[in-house]
């Protein structure tokens, strides 16, 4: 269940995102007026897709899965974690969320008013430029998940996904992942029967190691390699 509670000020938080960082102080009061501390159990919806925007999620801690519906069937678009904004597409598509977001595991997010965030936008260019940022290294990301879902064969896939985990996610080789095999292997667009062969690969090949849901990249430069190659 999540709970909600107003905790440290902004202009004292110690984990404020670039675009924050340009505010002033008053901008950071103001902000801080509009802003609540939610915690999300493991599975709980952070927003719906299609639901009306009334807040930009910023992730304190945690991991969450942004994915698109469609009937019965989703399409993961990406895993973000601490320090990530999400939501922001919805200041500029009438403020109707067009993805959902849910929690992999326990998440703390900061709820930030969409209306103040927009005035931000409006009223500071460095904030602004900071957000256009953010927009639009999403949209190179999308670029590139789609090249790789569709151009990549499956060991380039998963190649891909490691490096997302190791560099993007967690910034290190050994981690724990918290994705059902049914998630992993929705990620890469593949079976669950082929995912189970590429990790066999992987492992045989001594790429990697994996007990239970801890992964170890032994070799880093041949992850790469079948992330270049595909």
């Amino acid at each position: 269940m999540k709970t909600g509670k107003v905790l440290e000020k902004c202009i004292d938080c110690n984990c404020k995102s670039l675009p924050f960082m340009k505010l002033s102080t008053d901008e950071l009061i103001q902000i801080n007026k509009n802003r609540v501390e939610i915690n999300f159990k493991k599975g709980e919806t952070i927003f719906k897709q299609g639901a009306l925007a009334g807040h930009i999620v910023y992730i304190k801690s945690g991991l969450v899965k942004v994915y698109r519906e469609h009937g019965a069937d989703e399409l993961i678009l990406s895993l973000e974690s601490k320090g990530k904004m999400t939501g922001l597409q919805a200041i500029y598509s009438q403020n109707i969320y067009p993805f959902s977001v849910s929690a992999y595991d326990d998440v703390s997010v900061c709820l930030l008013d969409i209306n103040s965030v927009k005035s931000l936008i409006g009223r500071n260019a460095q904030f602004a430029s900071e957000i256009l940022n953010i927009i639009n290294e999403e949209a190179l990301f999308s670029y590139n998940r789609m090249a790789c879902l569709t151009l990549k064969q499956l060991h380039g896939r998963f190649a891909d996904l490691l490096l997302c985990l190791s560099l993007r996610i967690y910034k290190r080789k050994q981690f724990n992942v918290p994705l059902s095999k049914k998630d992993m292997a929705a990620i890469m667009n593949m079976s669950q029967e082929s995912m189970s062969r590429v990790i066999k690969d992987f492992k045989s090949d001594k790429i990697i190691e994996l007990k239970g849901n801890q992964i170890s990249i032994l070799n880093f430069e041949k992850v790469r390699h079948l992330s270049i190659v595909g």
